[in-house]
């Protein structure tokens, strides 16, 4: 009889542990395992058939600093010195490029525009070709084995349909000089959405495009910046304002600073000070230009055309460095980020400014003391009231609950794209007995919140069960061996 309560309960136990195993749980297999093995860089051989060899070196050497110029339509052919899963492509301005790999399937890249891109392959191959355009500049093409891939690789998010944080420098490296911590704090920290926007270009330093995204990486923004190429940066915009608005054109730069305010609808604003910090010229019209197209960017009869495209959104604050009207200090050195390990966010700030290798030499430093302080910003302009003495918090008396049209449309779609899922498998004509099968399936697939998870209604309903049964299966063997 012994035997037989044992069997039993065995069986009870076996029937139990696999009742209680989620609906959704899926096994990790020896492949699984495997994909989270760090992605390997292997080392690629370039060659053209009407091109020397030794003047394609500069495509694979992982250097940002050189780059191979296109002067007419160029075919590159590739061969990787071991089974490759993925390519990350470096361009040194936007341009349409052709990836064509064997068997003839062809990924059309850089239409985004985005100057660094990642290509996630189907399958592993050891060859494949790239198309560029004459006057295509090609800085960097890396290959890695299937796997975790660097941190360092860039996958970008296109820029942000609202903006919680809209950061304005003038040049690559302002956003780290004058604005300190804010973006590692704001963006790799608190993972605001935070738009980065450059006013200047760097036309004939094209690898000062490499270091700006490179540190933005580092410092945990992950939606790609806006770089105009409507501004091109030159000495001659350094010396005064009136010197910077003879060669940019000073309504060119309003109308860009209202594109930019109705396009990203932000919620803070920071931005340069308004006498340029050591008096650059284009600092102090990227902030006074600003402060104009915040008085006008309600007005859709004032550049009318981005009024149309995107709307128009009340804007709630806007800081300025060393602004003497409303001030905050903000230590970000006493700012610890979880994410970076514990460190400040001014030490990130400096490793995001490092990026920019080039400048360096200029000995330039994220002050926190003195005419530069980093942490010093005024409250230029506000919507939601003054800032309380003492706080220094750029969102304080932030709404969050207001929305934009394009918020409004990306909820109503993201609603609609999961009630379609959850329909996706109901037909459409059902019988009677059908349609209370299909509603019993439905109920079964309500989800609950517990901890922060969500659970299946049937994954509770099994476990249940399967408890209930569990306490059946030990009366009954209480019951006989009160009989032995």
């Amino acid at each position: 009889m012994k035997r037989v309560s044992c069997a039993f309960v065995s069986l009870i136990i076996f029937l139990t542990s696999a009742l209680c195993v989620p609906s959704g749980t899926v096994f990790a297999s020896s492949s699984d395992r495997e994909e989270q093995q760090d992605a390997q860089t292997v080392r690629l051989y370039v060659s053209c058939d009407n091109i020397q060899d030794y003047l394609l070196t500069s495509i694979a050497d992982s250097n940002q600093y050189t780059r191979y110029y296109a002067s007419e339509d160029t075919h590159l052919k590739f061969t990787a010195y071991a089974p490759v899963k993925s390519l990350y492509v470096m361009i040194d301005k936007p341009f349409i490029w052709t990836l064509t790999l064997p068997g003839g399937d062809i990924v059309k890249g850089g239409e985004n525009e985005y100057l660094h891109e990642y290509i996630a392959l189907d399958k592993e191959t050891t060859s494949f070709e790239i198309d560029i355009p004459a006057g295509g500049s090609i800085s960097n093409v890396y290959a890695f084995t299937d796997g975790r891939i660097p941190d360092w690789v860039q996958i970008w998010q296109p820029p942000c349909r609202r903006a919680d944080l809209m950061v304005m420098p003038t040049h690559a490296d302002d956003e780290y000089l004058w604005f300190g911590g804010a973006i590692p704090y704001y963006a790799g920290e608190l993972g605001y959405n935070v738009q980065v926007v450059y006013l200047t270009y760097h036309s004939k330093q094209k690898y000062r495009c490499h270091e700006l995204l490179n540190g933005l990486w580092k410092v945990g923004v992950r939606n790609y910046p806006i770089i105009t190429e409507r501004f091109i940066d030159t000495l001659a915009t350094k010396w005064s304002m009136e010197s910077a608005e003879k060669y940019f054109g000073r309504d060119n730069v309003t109308e860009f600073q209202v594109e930019m305010l109705r396009r990203f609808a932000p919620r803070v604003i920071i931005a340069h000070d308004i006498n340029g910090e050591y008096g650059h010229g284009a600092h102090i019209l990227n902030a006074s230009t600003l402060l104009d197209a915040l008085q006008i960017y309600e007005d859709a009869s004032v550049y009318p055309e981005s009024a149309q495209k995107y709307g128009i959104h009340k804007v709630q604050k806007c800081y300025l460095h060393l602004w003497n009207e409303n001030q905050i200090t903000v230590q970000w050195s006493e700012k610890k980020l979880g994410n970076f390990g514990g460190r400040s966010a001014l030490d990130m700030a400096r490793e995001g400014y490092y990026c920019h290798r080039s400048q360096q030499k200029w000995e330039n430093h994220m002050f926190q003391y003195g005419a530069y302080d980093c942490r010093k910003f005024g409250l230029a302009y506000t919507t939601v009231g003054y800032d309380s003495p003492g706080l220094n918090d750029m969102f304080e008396n932030v709404d969050w609950y207001d929305k934009t049209k394009a918020e409004i449309q990306d909820e109503a779609e993201a609603n609609a794209a999961q009630n379609a899922d959850s329909q996706e498998n109901t037909p459409e004509t059902l019988s009677a007995s059908d349609k209370k099968s299909g509603s019993r399936l439905k109920a079964r697939n309500i989800t609950l919140s517990l901890f922060g998870r969500k659970i299946m209604i049937q994954d509770i309903v099994v476990a249940a069960t399967a408890m209930v049964i569990s306490l059946v299966s030990i009366i009954i063997v209480i019951c006989l061996k009160k009989r032995e």
